[in-house]
């Protein structure tokens, strides 16, 4: 007997009916704005380059050697304070210049006196001890403030030694049972007001429920009214109030400097996945509601078809209304990148371009569970109101490989000095202050040099520098270009253009230079006094070898191929075609299930992988029977990649009967993927390319060659499947999708009625395509596309109205679809 829930299912269709509309309508305001709901802030180049982190030698042997940052031109980075750190977090200064951390780990707030002004720490001086997780301190008014996870507590240091002997607790009460009990403090000193954050104690549940559960558990606290909030009081403790609702974890907190807005940044919850929800950073006002825990990004659905996620059902009318007060964020940010400190930069040290930037720590990252870098700090661009952002990497390099054991340092606090100086806390791994500076001489620099070239290629070297910033007491400025990798000069003068700007253009040949990397530089300096100061430009340009052809149209010069134990190899011109007239047809038949066949490129003399990234090749499944446990493996130099047994990662599948591209990077023939007799977890030598398979029939190889690089990002994922019906149509037709909406696959119809060539794609409201179904020449017939809802780089979409439009010949149609997540 089947028992079914009838009031379940009936409230699962209300919800879904109901949350169909609420879409529709979000969808129906997006397309007017134009605005995609949940598309990453742009992100811009600061041009990066590696700068070594110095050691002070009071500090040597004490702090891991060797350590790297990337930084844009002109800054340099040091450690200013590191002794008996545990976990610090939040920095502020004092009145006379004096940096305080949060020492969480320890329980104390940690003076460090910088005496003789020489950005190290002369000592360290335990202010203010027995705290219980003391995440982020202020000074105000002569007084330090400290935000606790329970309290927030008022000190005096009142015979200036540094060491506060007097404590009152101002704020009590605080809520911090469950996660997210780091607390941070901020104050707005033009009208007197102090501000906490107070986040929700689980990863996704209500704030207005009697009990909550802790996490994704079932252990529950009590409900209190300021869980997932903002909260704005006196600096005594009085008129306590709530200011912002609907946050999940607010860490970064701080005034703008021109509106003296309160701004903030969130962090996202965990089960959607490495590419959802992003984080935002945004302007919290008065009464505002941010979208914790029914909406993220601008006004996107949470997914709670997952399971920990459904508490927060049945959806509101009051919820409703509330989604409809939530605002475009000013930007987001990746998945789990964890925002920690943000920090308006008002100094005069830096560069212009930095007046008024948001700079911001990102704790986490790829190594955890984001699908992009992370562990970094970022400078954010923006008008004074919010709009117009971009955000720039502006610190990296905190990890040195792509795991979470090579992240050396895990960025939280941020913070400047009076002088301009910016400060930077790592609470882990290496537990130290940073100490970033920049050139007292400044200037940027515009070019439009490679990343890469091929020999032979000519290098266009043309770069104009502007400079911004020179010492008034000291001598013109002097810039020198060094070519000598590329056999010019060492130091070729710039060309002065007037109006500070100076420019040098040359050529430079790269026919007899071998691969490797070649650094340029420019040099800009001023003597000052009996001192020169300045700094370099520097940009890295790969020198690689063309891509080297293995098959295309035929065998290449000094390369073999033959097909071993059941495969017969031979130039085919009347089956499928990639380009060209000719594509290589294998007859397979394997001698038995445990010898599969095989097919093999073998050069006449091992060739070295320095300067290739991988190959890339395109593969037809031709009639070829799928075996019921397929494999289809390509070795090199003993190490093998199966692209059947990981399909989530290259994609190959057996079932499309078309032309697939793999591109296959060296880096990926590693230990765990390696099914041969190799030991080693890298190729040292392209000694043949072997494929090895048991599926049966003919199928097709074209394009086989080694490439010098590969895009980033996993290849086009097997989400799509094309099927067809050879029975001839009557005329041109785009069907509607079925199901519509939907939230696993759904399928797209569309008849041809004669050969054509053909392009079926997915547009989101602002008109970006997100995905290609299907390109290049069909016959005649009825066509099937089915699509699980995700990109071509393999991310889910968000929930939301998409457009699908087919272009056959000089027909185009196109008709909505909905996608719920």
């Amino acid at each position: 007997m089947i028992r079914t829930n009838i009031p379940s299912l009936i409230f699962a269709c209300i919800f879904r009916i109901q949350l169909i509309f609420v879409v529709l309508a979000i969808s129906s305001v997006l397309a007017q704005n134009g605005y995609p709901p949940d598309t990453l802030t742009p992100e811009v180049d600061l041009e990066l380059q590696p700068v070594e982190l110095l050691v002070p030698a009071a500090f040597r042997g004490e702090i891991r050697d060797n350590l790297t940052l990337n930084l844009p031109p002109g800054f340099s980075a040091s450690v200013f304070a590191h002794e008996r750190l545990r976990k610090p977090r939040f920095m502020a200064f004092d009145d006379n210049g004096v940096l305080h951390v949060a020492n969480m780990g320890a329980g104390e707030i940690v003076a460090f006196p910088d005496r003789d002004d020489n950005g190290v720490a002369d000592e360290r001086i335990r202010s203010l001890r027995g705290l219980a997780e003391a995440h982020s301190l202020l000074f105000y008014k002569n007084d330090l403030y400290v935000g606790e996870e329970h309290q927030v507590v008022r000190a005096r240091d009142n015979d200036g030694d540094l060491i506060y002997e007097e404590r009152k607790v101002i704020l009590s009460d605080v809520p911090w049972e469950g996660w997210h009990d780091t607390r941070t403090l901020v104050v707005d000193r033009i009208n007197d007001k102090m501000y906490l954050s107070i986040g929700s104690p689980c990863d996704l549940c209500r704030m207005d429920i009697g009990f909550q559960t802790i996490g994704n558990r079932t252990d529950r606290v009590p409900q209190h009214p300021e869980r997932g909030t903002v909260i704005q009081f006196n600096p005594d403790g009085s008129d306590r109030r709530i200011f912002t609702t609907g946050i999940r974890n607010v860490i970064g907190m701080d005034f703008h400097p021109v509106t003296n807005e309160l701004w903030g940044n969130n962090n996202g919850h965990d089960l959607e996945g490495r590419t959802a929800p992003p984080e935002w950073i945004d302007i919290m006002r008065d009464g505002d509601f941010m979208g914790y825990p029914l909406v993220h990004s601008y006004q996107v659905w949470n997914n709670f078809k997952i399971e920990p996620y459904k508490r927060v059902l049945p959806i509101t009318d009051a919820d409703r209304a509330l989604i409809a007060r939530q605002k475009r964020p000013v930007a987001l940010v990746p998945a789990h990148y964890a925002p920690m400190g943000i920090h308006f930069y008002t100094g005069d040290q830096f560069p212009t371009r930095y007046k008024n930037a948001a700079f911001i720590a990102f704790r986490a990252g790829k190594a955890k569970l984001s699908s992009h870098p992370g562990y970094m700090v970022s400078a954010l661009f923006s008008e004074a109101d919010g709009s117009n952002a971009t955000i720039a990497p502006f610190i990296t390099g905190f990890q040195s490989g792509t795991t979470q054991d090579d992240v050396w340092g895990f960025p939280v606090g941020i913070v400047s000095d009076d002088d301009g100086s910016l400060y930077v806390t790592s609470d882990n791994r290496s537990n130290l202050v940073i100490r970033i500076t920049h050139s007292p001489v400044g200037g940027t620099w515009q070019h439009d040099l490679p990343d890469k070239l091929q020999i032979g290629e000519t290098l266009y070297f043309h770069v104009t520098i502007h400079v911004d910033r020179l010492n008034p007491a000291g001598g013109l400025p002097r810039l020198t270009a060094n070519l000598s990798a590329f056999g010019g000069s060492e130091a070729i003068p710039l060309t002065a253009l007037g109006g500070s700007e100076y420019e040098l253009a040359i050529d430079l040949e790269t026919a007899d230079l071998p691969k490797g990397l070649y650094p340029v530089t420019v040099r800009l300096e001023q003597e000052v006094g009996d001192k020169f100061h300045g700094f370099d430009f520097v940009k890295q340009i790969s020198l690689l070898p063309p891509d080297l052809s293995v098959y295309d149209e035929e065998v290449a010069d000094h390369w073999q191929l033959q097909g071993l134990g059941g495969a017969e190899v031979a130039d085919e011109i009347d089956g499928p075609l990639y380009h060209g007239g000719h594509a290589t047809a294998v007859a397979a038949e394997p001698v038995n299930f445990h010898t599969p066949w095989t097919i093999e490129f073998r050069p006449d003399d091992p060739i070295e992988p320095m300067g290739f990234a991988g190959v890339r090749f395109a593969l037809h499944p031709g009639d070829a029977k799928i075996a019921k446990f397929p494999i289809f493996i390509l070795y090199i130099d003993g190490l093998g990649i199966d692209l059947i047994r990981d399909p989530e990662k290259f994609h190959l599948d057996l079932t499309r009967r078309e032309w697939q591209i793999m591109e296959i990077p060296f880096a990926a023939f590693s230990q765990e993927n390696n099914y041969g007799p190799g030991l080693r977890d890298q190729i040292d030598a392209i000694d043949a390319l072997r494929f090895e398979g048991n599926m049966t029939g003919t199928f097709y190889l074209d394009d086989v060659r080694l490439v010098t690089s590969i895009p980033s990002g996993p290849p086009t994922p097997t989400a799509v499947h094309e099927e067809r019906d050879t029975s001839l149509p009557g005329d041109f037709a785009l069907s509607q999708n079925f199901p519509n909406p939907f939230n696993g696959t759904t399928t797209i119809g569309y008849a041809l009625p004669q050969a054509t060539p053909v392009d079926l794609s997915i547009y989101n409201l602002a008109g970006h395509r997100v995905i290609q179904l299907a390109e290049g020449w069909r016959q005649s017939g009825n066509y099937t596309v089915h699509w699980d809802g995700r990109t071509a780089q393999g991310f889910a979409l968000s929930t939301g109205v998409y457009i699908y439009r087919l272009r056959a010949g000089k027909r185009i149609e196109s008709h909505k679809l909905l996608l719920l997540r």
